[in-house]
């Protein structure tokens, strides 16, 4: 088993970017679009008409249909059609989507002081669609498969150690598939409706955990099954939700029908519309974006519009009414790091935070359709975070405020600027990032050079994740980014900014920074059980962080996501990769 850590930055930062008739219970009628960025903050599409076909298509087929292998953000919605988690990220738009409800179980769990036990219980009214009940006997199993290597799940080293012993960050428990007659001790079901997690350290955060995709239970028997007929749960996997998912063609063709096991009743997250939903995997992104403004699907499901389509979608003002340009999850920034003089002085890193051209740096990661321009640290998906902060003003055209850049440069001591050295992986955009950076500080006479790197892992591993690798290369400016872990304001900032968590190699807190008042914070952040508190918390760490300026944010990914206005309760969920909550969508047709 290995870390996925530096995965999550390859990938995230790689992101750049025939009509079927309706079943019965459809009428046509008229609908309102909304307006551009409607879907972000309510439900557009009023007047629901149940029934009818709601119809999917996407470039590529999801990474896995197993939860526990999942990785791609935007596949989490069509997780959440067929299967149902213990908590759940509630089926709602804007900051409402960032709440944890109950799902599988009764009500909020109950744990001890401490938050190192954990007490649940499912529901006695939840069934997969062969009839049988969801125990906690499938919930366990499920979990447990998340320490098997051969499933190369996601979910972190360090998360997994909470529920197992672990050997230089490494789980000591190896999943039923290796271990078959080994128990995970750390979860006890008393009855098939009870269910118990015994944690190796406090964390408040575990029902937040429990939500993401990672974690909704699997059907134990179905499994067994499978592995039994040399098959694989993601090949056929069973639904406890409103929908049933049929693989027709893998990777290409699949169709969701209602599951007559589920009830209304039992899901208060997923109130369904439609009858059936079909999905299509077309051979690029172009022809399924032609498909989509064709009208011959619904919804594109995967990251939205590409550059052709979103192009010219954006111009017509007729159709921008029916999209929305919603911000990820992901901060690029540059660190600015401390320990390498002149840089440990505030004033000479105050002057890069102002010179910095960001219309330049948004322009190559492609413009504002796909880039917003980043005044704070704190992504715009976890709670607390505020759009009007910022603190280091970068002009009206944000281009930089070279004024207050050269009285900085005064200030410190530099007036004619210094010599500092940048470090980039020279993937992708990775250069081009670097020579932008290099332009404009050198306008204030900051000399930027090179060091390159050849890949991600080596980058975040053993070079600016290694504090001695900074050190000896004399690396002043690094180019990240970074995004929360289940939309979580703690899983954001503890990595980048607690003290207590700065490791010789794979360090995340790549400024070092370790000061006792940041550190208290994040303490309280992380036992926080209250929404409004954890806002206000995001709230000073943000501001405590950004006064040290050692990580300048530029840019927060966006992508286009385009609505037909035959579509009913449509809106982007926050904390699902900001994608349609496809479960929840209605749709109807549209007078001519």
């Amino acid at each position: 088993m290995k870390s996925n850590r530096w995965i999550k930055f390859a990938t995230l930062a790689g992101i750049a970017f025939v009509s079927v008739a309706l079943l019965s219970g459809s009428i046509i009628v008229s609908n309102s679009p909304g307006g551009f960025n409607a879907g972000l903050t309510r439900a557009v599409g009023n007047g629901d008409t149940p029934g009818g076909l709601l119809r999917l298509g996407s470039s590529a087929p999801c990474d896995s249909l197993d939860p526990a292998q999942t990785f791609d953000p935007w596949c989490a919605v069509v997780h959440r059609a067929f299967s149902r988690n213990l908590m759940a990220f509630a089926g709602k738009p804007g900051e409402e989507g960032l709440i944890v409800v109950p799902d599988l179980v009764t009500d909020l769990p109950v744990s001890n002081s401490d938050k190192t036990t954990w007490t649940f219980r499912l529901r006695t009214d939840v069934f997969w669609s062969d009839g049988s009940p969801v125990t906690t006997t499938d919930v366990k199993y499920s979990i447990q498969r998340l320490f098997d290597d051969s499933l190369q799940s996601p979910v972190a080293l360090d998360t997994l150690c909470l529920l197992s012993t672990c050997s230089g960050g490494v789980p000591d428990y190896k999943g039923p598939y290796v271990a078959p007659k080994e128990d995970l001790v750390s979860i006890v079901t008393p009855d098939e409706k009870t269910i118990v997690f015994n944690l190796n350290r406090p964390f408040n955060e575990f029902p937040r955990l429990l939500a993401t995709p990672q974690y909704a239970p699997i059907q134990k028997a179905r499994d067994l099954s499978l592995l039994a007929a040399g098959s694989n749960y993601a090949a056929n996997p069973a639904s406890n939700g409103p929908f049933v998912l049929t693989i027709d063609q893998a990777g290409l063709q699949y169709s969701f029908t209602r599951n007559a096991l589920w009830t209304q009743e039992s899901d208060g997250i997923r109130i369904p519309k439609v009858d059936a939903m079909s999905w299509k995997v077309f051979p690029d992104v172009d022809s399924t974006d032609q498909a989509l403004l064709a009208g011959e699907i619904d919804v594109k499901l995967n990251y939205g519009l590409a550059p052709t389509a979103r192009d010219a979608t954006l111009a017509d003002k007729s159709q921008r009414a029916l999209i929305d340009n919603p911000e990820m999850s992901f901060v690029n920034f540059l660190v600015v790091n401390p320990t390498v003089p002149p840089l440990d002085r505030a004033p000479c890193r105050d002057a890069i935070f102002f010179a910095l051209d960001k219309f330049d740096l948004q322009n190559i990661r492609g413009g504002s359709a796909t880039t917003a321009v980043a005044h704070s640290l704190s992504p715009p998906t976890i709670l607390g975070f505020d759009s009007s902060y910022n603190p280091y003003p970068s002009g009206r055209d944000e281009t930089g405020n070279l004024r207050k850049a050269k009285q900085s440069l005064a200030q410190c001591g530099y007036p004619d600027g210094f010599q500092i050295n940048m470090a980039y992986v020279a993937i992708g955009i990775g250069k081009d990032i670097f020579l932008s950076v290099q332009k404009s500080l050198a306008r204030v006479g900051i000399v930027v050079d090179p060091v390159e790197f050849a890949n991600f892992a080596e980058y975040f591993t053993t070079g600016i994740g290694s504090p001695e690798t900074m050190s000896a290369q004399a690396i002043g400016l690094a180019s990240s980014g970074w995004g929360p872990d289940y939309s979580s304001a703690y899983s954001y900032w503890a990595p980048l900014v607690d003290g207590r968590k700065i490791k010789p190699s794979s360090n995340q807190n790549f400024a070092e920074l370790n000061l006792d008042e940041i550190n208290s914070l994040l303490d309280l952040l992380d036992a926080s059980d209250s929404a409004v508190e954890t806002a206000r918390l995001n709230r000073e760490i943000e501001k405590l962080v950004m006064q040290e300026s050692v990580y300048l944010p530029y840019a927060v990914d966006r992508i286009v996501l385009y609505r037909p206005d035959s579509l009913t309760n449509v809106y982007a969920q926050i904390a699902l990769g900001n994608q349609y909550d496809l479960v929840n969508i209605g749709k109807r047709e549209i007078l001519p």
